[in-house]
């Protein structure tokens, strides 16, 4: 049987919470997927709809998914319109700023949306260099939480022998920590 100090571990509450997230976000992403209601696909201007779009980053495939939303009201997207729409505000969004961005909140499938596009190779750079710095904050984040945890136990550790081992640990933790944020540092000089 399990006792309360095994049943309450930090890793097991983190997993908890992360799943109790997913059960509360699911149905705000189940939502976002509905692109569009009946009575917004009748008065659409699908030029602005189409700018919008492409100044958000969505991809091409999206008039799609208005073509079978709008199907059910009767209506039929103006796909050129959206297009002519989407390909100006595209140009706005694929910047190497905006990749970056992306990048930095470790929005990995955004590379194929500007493919093709005038500052799409410097867009996908940008992105990936920005990819490295979410990466790196990443790991800076999950080695504070080892070390913190390390800490916990250093406290609890009764035996000369556990206590050097978990200070090892927390030093080599420190040194790797340090080798991080130099490297965060050089990473976020890249930004555009």
């Amino acid at each position: 049987m399990m006792n309360a100090r095994t049943f309450f571990t930090p890793a097991r509450l983190i997993r908890r919470c992360l799943i109790l997230l997913a059960l509360l976000a699911a149905p705000l992403v189940v939502s976002a997927c509905a692109s569009m209601s009946e009575d917004e696909c009748r008065v659409a201007d699908w030029q602005r709809t189409g700018y919008a779009d492409g100044a958000a980053g969505e991809d091409q495939d999206t008039i799609a998914s208005y073509t079978s939303d709008c199907a059910k009201a009767g209506v039929r997207p103006d796909a050129k319109a959206w297009r002519a729409g989407w390909d100006q505000g595209i140009k706005t969004y694929c910047t190497p700023a905006r990749g970056w961005e992306e990048g930095v909140d470790g929005n990995s499938w955004k590379s194929d949306v500007c493919r093709g596009q005038p500052q799409g190779a410097a867009f996908e750079r940008a992105l990936r260099d920005g990819l490295k710095v979410s990466e790196t904050r990443r790991d800076i984040q999950n080695n504070d939480f080892r070390i913190n945890e390390l800490e916990r136990k250093l406290q609890k550790a009764q035996k000369d022998d556990e206590r050097r081992s978990l200070r090892d640990q927390i030093r080599n933790l420190d040194r790797q920590q340090s080798t991080l944020r130099d490297l965060l540092s050089r990473q976020e000089k890249l930004k555009p």
